[in-house]
């Protein structure tokens, strides 16, 4: 009986060819990690002391979380609002469909692949030792971020939208404006909220971590109550960071859901 070969020879070699270089990447990762499980084990034996000195609450600092809490949220917030706008001009520039100059349009998109290649609190770190500390330093690490994520995720949005829309509005002389406000930007406008809520809770979770360098907000507070091994404050103020972002994550999925599928 003759057998049917359902995957051709050259498949199975590709297929067999990528497994061995996975393991071969995940090996050779293992061994530049260097992973010392003994001293991992052998320090295990501290984890329960500190875990139960954890175990405790201090209301005393719940105020002055709240009000390190707003401030976080309120410094994400304002970079968004400022992203979202510097965003949306680059954007059209950027995208290949509607772009007036496809080398301005390679330079945008270039410049802000370098500009996310590089995290936020490393620049962070950068503008800090540039401006000193403070909420000036943590806005400009902040949006540079944000506008190099809502750029990259505008301008493929845009790019998604295809050119049947663009050549059907040209047909009828509109100009370079008038197709992007009354053609690409109700077309897309759905998506950006989706990216733009996305980028709202990576914005308030980069505020918390560059207040830990020293920035300000919930961060700068939780960094103090651990540089002074106050376990129970350090305790309460992670408990209000992931009570923040659990109402942050509902919140935002029941507003986008709202506004794609009009839910109530």
């Amino acid at each position: 009986m003759e057998s049917i070969r359902v995957t051709s020879k050259g498949s199975v070699v590709k297929t067999i060819s990528v497994v061995l270089i996975l393991i071969t990447v995940f090996l050779s990762a293992v061994k530049l990690i260097d992973l010392d499980f003994v001293k991992f084990f052998e320090r295990l034996d501290n984890a329960p002391a500190v875990i139960g000195r954890m175990m405790a609450i201090d209301v005393s600092v719940i105020p002055a979380g709240l009000l390190a809490m707003v401030t976080s949220l309120s410094l994400a917030f304002f970079t968004l609002v400022v992203a979202v706008f510097i965003s949306l001009m680059l954007s059209f520039l950027a995208a290949s469909n509607i772009t007036p100059n496809r080398y301005l349009a390679a330079f945008i998109k270039g410049f802000f692949a370098i500009i996310r290649s590089v995290p936020s609190l490393v620049w962070g770190l950068m503008v800090i030792a540039s401006l000193g500390f403070g909420y000036t330093s943590g806005f400009i690490a902040i949006l540079l971020h944000a506008v190099a994520y809502l750029t990259k995720t505008f301008t493929g949005s845009i790019e998604e939208a295809g050119t049947d829309i663009i050549e059907a509005m040209r047909s009828t002389g509109a100009s370079w404006f008038k197709i992007i406000f009354h053609g690409l930007l109700p077309l897309c406008i759905t998506y950006f909220f989706a990216w733009i809520t996305v980028q709202f809770e990576a914005g308030v979770a980069e505020s918390i971590g560059l207040g830990i360098i020293g920035v300000g907000g919930i961060g700068l507070l939780l960094t103090k109550a651990i540089g002074a091994y106050n376990y129970a404050q350090a305790t309460t103020i992670i408990i209000m960071i992931c009570l923040m972002m659990l109402v942050l994550e509902f919140s935002m999925t029941r507003l986008k859901n709202k506004i794609k599928f009009g839910e109530s």
